[in-house]
């Protein structure tokens, strides 16, 4: 079955870049061994060491094998792929038998990512049963220990999934039926276009101020903070969601949804610009509301190649008639810091008004909430 199912692949007009951790790395052997593969396969990848697969994600995972793993490489594929002339990406993240212990179920996270959708399958291998955590991700914009196994083990568990996968990439670029697992499906209109970097924007109006952020997850110190500058600034503020990171995938589809769920669509631009530059060109004139930790990060040469490169951005923003209302947060030692704790050049001082601790002051974190720590 597997060479005839190849062999349709290879016929569609689809072509990708690949990318497996390891368990999976069958499906690239048996892609490249029919002829033909090289109207499917553009490029693939193996980043199986931990070193690996954080610079080939441009950043550290927090768990290897996991769905939102799975959906960065098959973005990051995506994105190499239509570099290169082609339309998909597709990866696989697993946990498969081994000889030493390990914990939780033997399994695997599959995704294929495309300019229209986000597909994504669970597969269970433990015990030899298959399953899958099914969930819809809206179309509108809106353990156990297990014991160590020998080889034949994980040749039979490497078997499954490389059928399995087989059969969801078929499906994914029209070659096939649906799999037996049934996935997840998450689009993106209209937000499609700034995901892919052929727009910069997409917002219901224009601000003239705006809060950077992940949000990830949006929390009531980011409204706090929002409420607070529009009050200072006398104009709205609008919350700006950037799904692109220097050296990192942007946000797939699924994750995107998730976030932009957050915000009412008049309180909210999405954006693919990662730099405050590039953020002013596309927004105009406005005022940056951050943390001083942002504004620390935007002070630093290194974040652009050098001193030069650094001065000539603040150039730049100030040409654009961009500036900052810094608000103080607590840095990792636990201290909080405002504007008047960093040394700033000079050219970018004066661009920056800062909010004292006396005046407004909230310690909530994303990244605690994330971990469920406080505040």
């Amino acid at each position: 079955m597997a060479p005839a199912l190849v062999a349709a692949i290879h016929a569609t007009p689809r072509r990708g870049v690949l990318a497996v951790t390891g368990g999976g790395s069958a499906l690239l052997s048996e892609l490249l061994t029919v002829p033909g593969a090289s109207r499917t396969v553009l490029e693939a990848h193996v980043p199986y060491a931990e070193q690996a697969l954080r610079e080939f994600l441009g950043g550290e995972p927090e768990q290897a094998c996991s769905a939102p793993t799975a959906r960065a490489l098959a973005m990051r594929c995506l994105m190499r792929a239509r570099v290169l002339g082609g339309d998909f990406g597709f990866a696989i993240t697993a946990s498969l038998a081994t000889h030493r212990p390990k914990r939780g179920a033997h399994r695997a996270h599959v995704a294929f990512h495309d300019a229209d959708a986000l597909r994504t399958w669970e597969f269970g291998l433990h015990d030899g049963q298959r399953h899958a955590r099914i969930e819809h991700a809206s179309a509108a914009p809106i353990g156990d220990r297990c014991a160590p196994h020998g080889s034949g083990e994980r040749a039979r568990e490497e078997r499954l999934l490389t059928d399995f996968a087989l059969q969801a990439l078929a499906f994914s670029v029209g070659a096939a039926d649906e799999p037996c697992v049934v996935g997840e499906l998450a689009v993106a209109r209209p937000f499609a276009p700034v995901v892919l970097g052929e727009r910069t924007h997409h917002a219901a109006r224009r601000f003239e101020a705006v809060l950077p952020g992940a949000f990830n997850p949006l929390h009531d110190g980011h409204r706090a903070m929002r409420d607070d500058a529009a009050r200072r600034l006398g104009t709205a503020v609008g919350f700006e969601l950037c799904v692109a990171n220097v050296d990192k995938p942007p946000l797939d589809y699924l994750e995107l949804n998730r976030r932009r769920r957050q915000f009412r669509d008049e309180e909210v631009v999405v954006t693919s610009t990662p730099t405050f530059v590039a953020k002013a060109k596309a927004l105009g004139s406005v005022v940056f509301v951050v943390g001083v930790d942002t504004l620390a990060r935007v002070a630093e040469p290194r974040y652009y190649g050098g001193v030069r490169a650094r001065d000539q951005a603040v150039a730049d923003l100030r040409a654009l008639g961009c500036s900052f209302l810094v608000y103080g947060r607590v840095d990792m030692h636990g201290a909080f810091r405002t504007l008047a704790d960093l040394a700033l050049p000079p050219a970018l001082a004066e661009l920056c008004t800062g909010v004292p601790e006396s005046e407004f002051r909230s310690d909530l974190s994303s990244t605690a909430i994330r971990h469920g720590g406080a505040p």
